[in-house]
């Protein structure tokens, strides 16, 4: 199956449905089926997606819309976007290409995706890395205005655009380790059989590689090239500069035969990053030759600050790549944990570990009181940690209120409580019994934005009688028999939520609650 989801979100793009994909990114690798046709349909049901797999016969074919995602035969399995020209279905086998092939029975299994769009709309969230680009952005401006004002010609400045390129360059082909993910590199990665970036940036075939690749080396050649452009610059040096890089492009050269040699005889695949950096490289040399033909020309100083350079630049990349390859590690081991997490085997066999316990019938109920999934949610709204477990609750009943039954109970010993959180207790009471679930979540949500009684029930003005104590004398009993001692507690079908899983997971296992039986 693909774990490139390029299909899905063309598919969301021409139903006009916005989603975050970084968001949905980390939300599919983290489901326990990544990356099966189920993660794909689960995660969209996470983004309030309406979604459905349906099993179409090819003759069915011009009953479906326009457009929608269909599973392929195509050398295995594989999910592909099929948009309608003409009289034709068309799709594509890597959605990054512009190839397009005429789709037929010989590659129909017949499974297709459709989409519903949400009535509210699913945004992207706005996150603070999206402000990230400022402080690079200003560097280089402050930068280029340097360059600007130096007394140096255009030619000797047009440099800089060399060493500049090649750091873009050496980042894109360490992509897998900075995280970076842009659909026009992916495509300028793989844009045929026989080129892949990744296969040779982390080729571990020559064991030098365990020490140093090509890729280090670009990264500290180009960095350390413009910071002692720069240095230099500034000491009025820049024929010893010259002088340096053109000693360091000549030695550089028999690096490039050794790259080209083991992308064609030992990797045999050519990777397009490596080749533009190496172009960079000769088009240094080449520059160097033709607008800087000078006579060697070396000072102690030039030479003092630019090996200085050169051994800040190693020193700051060993350090800032250890960290990137821990960041990496970590981003895995998390999604390795939260996929295990979300397994809902595991899960059902810790919940079914403890012994059930025999339900109350509490008159607070919500969603569907005929559904054999029952959850108990045990809470106080004196209790701090209620409001969370309250939230979760409630995204259950937005998305499952015909499938689930959730039923609420308030634990409270009214005899031991204060006067006013007796009056609390018994306006909420009295406000469901006389008006229903919304209005007793609608006050609810209110007390838990802003816990001031005084203001509640300024709000919500009730009547409030002790009419349905009996209740809660009823629940607190049960409560205490069953050794429910602190509140938030949940119970699905009489089994206590495991302690070790986080109650903002639950909402991921009602499906598989709902098809469940015990």
């Amino acid at each position: 199956m693909n774990e490139d989801f390029n299909y899905l979100f063309q598919y969301l793009e021409k139903e006009n449905i916005v989603i975050d994909k970084s968001e949905f990114d980390f939300q599919i690798q983290s489901h326990p089926d990544y990356p099966t046709l189920l993660s794909v349909v689960d995660t969209l049901s996470f983004f309030n997606i309406k979604n459905g797999v349906l099993q179409v016969d090819y003759a069915e074919i011009d009953a479906l819309p326009d457009h929608f995602v269909a599973l392929l035969n195509l050398d295995g399995q594989q999910l592909c976007f099929i948009e309608k020209k003409d009289e034709n279905y068309i799709y594509k086998k890597v959605s990054n290409t512009t190839d397009e092939y005429t789709l037929s029975p010989e590659v129909w299994s017949g499974f297709i995706l459709l989409l519903e769009k949400p009535e509210n709309e699913v945004l992207p969230t706005v996150s603070k890395k999206s402000f990230s680009w400022v402080l690079p952005v200003l560097c280089f401006v402050l930068f280029s205005s340097y360059l600007f004002y130096t007394p140096s010609n255009l030619i000797t400045k047009l440099f800089f655009v060399f060493p500049a390129i090649g750091i873009l360059f050496s980042i894109a082909a360490l992509k897998d380790l900075f995280g970076t993910k842009i659909k026009l590199l992916n495509s300028f990665c793989n844009m045929a059989s026989s080129t892949s970036c990744s296969t040779v940036v982390n080729s571990d075939k020559w064991k030098i590689f365990e020490i140093i690749n090509f890729s280090d080396l670009s990264v500290v050649f180009f960095v350390s090239q413009l910071t002692g452009f720069f240095s230099l610059l500034l000491l009025g040096d820049t024929a010893a500069y010259f002088s340096i890089q053109k000693v360091l492009l000549l030695g550089a050269l028999p690096i490039l035969l050794l790259s080209l040699y083991f992308q064609k005889m030992v990797e045999k695949k050519w990777c397009p990053i490596c080749l533009t950096i190496m172009s960079v490289v000769l088009l240094e040399l080449t520059y160097l030759f033709v607008f800087e033909n000078t006579v060697f020309a070396f000072s102690p100083v030039s030479i003092i600050v630019f090996s200085l350079v050169v051994l800040t630049v190693v020193t700051i990349w060993i350090s800032l790549k250890e960290i990137l390859i821990k960041q990496k590690e970590l981003k895995e081991y998390q999604l390795k944990a939260i996929r295990f997490e979300k397994n809902y085997d595991v899960f059902r066999n810790s919940l079914l570990a403890k012994e059930k316990t025999e339900m109350l019938q509490s008159p607070l109920l919500f969603g569907n009181r005929e559904s054999s999934t029952k959850i108990v949610l045990i809470s106080n709204p004196f209790c701090g940690y209620c409001k969370d477990a309250h939230t979760v609750i409630e995204t259950i009943l937005e998305k499952y209120s015909d499938d689930v039954q959730i039923e609420l109970v308030l634990k409270a010993d009214l005899e031991r409580e204060n006067e006013h959180s007796v009056k609390l207790f018994r306006s909420l009471i009295n406000i469901y019994m006389n008006e229903g679930e919304k209005s007793f979540l609608t006050a609810l949500q209110a007390w838990f934005e802003n816990t001031n009684l005084t203001a509640w029930l300024e709000r919500f003005p009730r009547n409030i009688t002790s009419e349905f104590d009996s209740i809660f004398d009823f629940q607190y009993k049960w409560c205490e028999e069953n050794d429910f001692n602190f509140t938030p507690a949940i119970l699905i079908n009489g089994y206590e939520y495991p302690k070790m899983y986080d109650r903002k997971t639950l909402p991921f296992f009602i499906k598989d609650f709902i098809e469940d039986e015990f």
